[in-house]
């Protein structure tokens, strides 16, 4: 079956929702984001080892994930902005306290507990686009543009910070970006994510089955995505770089990364889906390969950046599977935990894996994974296109603030 060209809606979507929604995304996801430095603190902070390390990590990404997942089915009932305020002052105190810890199980605890607070806020930060954006690919597309950019400064700085002052200085810096941004979630809508009511096409898009395979999709490869970017700190030292050199190269990455998040939004689904995921595919299998095999420093380094690339161009595509189902949002407040799930996942499994077999295990673990991603992110995408009608705001009769729009007369 050939897919059929869609053209991106016209209706813009407003920018204050657009800033606030950024600003959620980012408090949500930084802890994420920053997980190879963070790891990289605490072996050295600590004194724990690679397994150790990503243990304690996957503990906050798992309750990031839970809060995520348990907060989506009420998200449509309750006020984006007050569970946003409410999400980020858990998040400050408890990463706050964090910083000061002395021992793995507290700092665990307390890492946790503002997991909890992430998990809403970066819960928010999707279902609030797909419900009340006009184009929820390209504003998601958005959000990588802004990852990509803002990473460069951060890993910058945080590698610095890392090497002087461990999981200390890092968590500083999260607590910090965290503080700075808090003032943009009240852009955030007072009203719940459920403005439209759902018609027979969200119905026939809102398959429970289409559903959790794309949660299973985002689950898989980022959790293989994570499997790796959590440990290109150990990765890079086998290539014969430091922690500092590692922060660089991650700087480095994080500004190519832009090109990525460029052409997902550009390119939008303007052609469609498949085309785009089967690309990311290949090409992260590729660098996954040369990442878990390779020792030498340039290989690791143009891997790494690439990485970066297809990294930042597929999520908007993936989380734009999940914005297709369902108007409220619902689903795409669900892929946001599948997202952390993965994360949450990736360190626990690179330890376990490399553990028993090195990493080439992990590479083949990878490529197999992704090969499996590529299978159910194919099979969606064919169903979401035998429903009638592209997934629009606009073209269904809303417009980005979840009014309706007149009918026009031709």
């Amino acid at each position: 079956m050939t897919e059929t060209s869609r053209d991106p809606p016209t209706t813009s979507d407003p920018a204050t929702l657009i800033i606030g929604a950024i600003a959620a995304q980012v408090i949500g996801g930084l802890i994420t984001q920053m997980s190879p430095l963070v790891i990289a603190g605490l072996i050295d902070g600590l004194w724990l080892s690679e397994s150790e390390a990503g243990l304690v990590a996957s503990i906050e990404f798992l309750v990031l994930a839970a809060a995520a997942i348990v907060i989506a089915p009420i998200l449509p009932r309750i006020s984006c902005r007050s569970t946003a305020l409410a999400g980020v002052a858990l998040t400050l105190m408890a990463g706050s306290a964090s910083i000061f810890s002395t021992s793995w199980p507290s700092f665990a605890a307390l890492r946790g507990l503002a997991g909890l607070g992430e998990g809403a806020i970066y819960a928010v930060s999707l279902a609030v686009v797909a419900s009340r954006c006009a184009n929820p690919d390209r504003v998601y597309g958005y959000f990588q543009l802004v990852w990509a950019s803002g990473s460069v400064a951060l890993f910058w700085i945080g590698g610095e910070l890392t090497a002087a002052f461990a999981y200390r200085g890092i968590l500083g810096l999260i607590a910090a970006v965290t503080l700075a941004l808090a003032p943009l979630l009240f852009f955030l809508p007072k009203t719940p994510t459920n403005n439209a009511a759902g018609g027979a096409a969200d119905a026939a898009r809102g398959s429970r089955v289409l559903g959790v395979m794309t949660l299973a999709a985002i689950v898989l490869y980022v959790a293989v995505s994570a499997a790796v970017y959590t440990f290109s700190a150990p990765l890079g030292e086998r290539a014969g770089l430091d922690t500092r050199q590692v922060g660089y190269a991650l700087t480095v990455g994080s500004l190519a990364g832009l090109a990525g998040a460029g052409a997902a939004t550009v390119f939008n689904v303007r052609w469609g889906r498949a085309i785009p995921i089967s690309g990311f595919c290949v090409a992260f299998s590729l660098a996954m390969l040369v990442l878990c095999l390779s020792h030498n420093p340039i290989a690791y380094l143009v891997a790494l950046v690439g990485s970066f690339i297809v990294f930042y161009f597929s999520m908007p595509y993936l989380f734009g599977l999940a914005a297709a189902l369902d108007r409220p949002g619902r689903w795409a407040a669900a892929a946001g935990s599948a997202y952390l799930c993965g994360f949450a996942a990736g360190p626990a499994v690179a330890g376990a894996v490399t553990g028993a077999g090195g990493y080439a295990s992990l590479a083949a673990v990878s490529v197999s994974i992704t090969v499996v991603v590529w299978g159910l992110a194919m099979f969606i995408n064919r169903r979401l296109t035998k429903t009638p009608g592209p997934r629009s705001l606009a073209a269904d009769g809303w417009d980005g603030r979840g009014q309706e729009v007149p009918e026009r007369l031709e």
